[in-house]
């Protein structure tokens, strides 16, 4: 699934995504950890696109799999991490057809390490619809 040009979500879209997620949820512990995570992860998708060739399926499970590990968030890393890669991949006129059960498997196999990459591109690529 390649593109011509990849869009990229920005660091403050990522936050604004972060803090109307939680405050949707009702949460009350929500906030930035540390900025240099957020940052470190929004650098993979075009780190992989420069060094792997990556396409945006690829991009997207970097994307994940940064966001879920490096915990940047004070709370909901995993629901945010969902929310910013949904958002990635809107931008470059996709979207993942999964239910959120389905979801909630995926982040829980990536923060337990059974998920790395590899196997979040391969659970992506099966489930990935492009617009129409």
């Amino acid at each position: 699934m390649a593109t011509d040009v990849v869009l990229y979500l920005t660091y403050a879209e990522t936050v604004f995504l972060h803090f109307e997620q939680m405050q949707a949820a009702g949460e009350v512990r929500y906030g930035i950890a540390d900025r240099n995570l957020i940052k470190s992860a929004l650098a993979r998708p075009p780190a992989s696109a420069i060094y792997e060739y990556a396409d945006v399926v690829r991009q997207a499970a970097t994307l994940y799999f940064g966001f879920v590990k490096n915990h940047p968030w004070l709370g909901g890393n995993k629901r945010t991490a969902s929310a910013i890669v949904d958002a990635f991949l809107m931008l470059n006129g996709c979207q993942i057809k999964a239910s959120k059960d389905e979801i909630i498997e995926l982040v829980l196999a990536i923060k337990a390490n059974r998920y790395k990459v590899d196997e979040i591109e391969e659970w992506l690529r099966e489930r990935i619809v492009t617009f129409e």
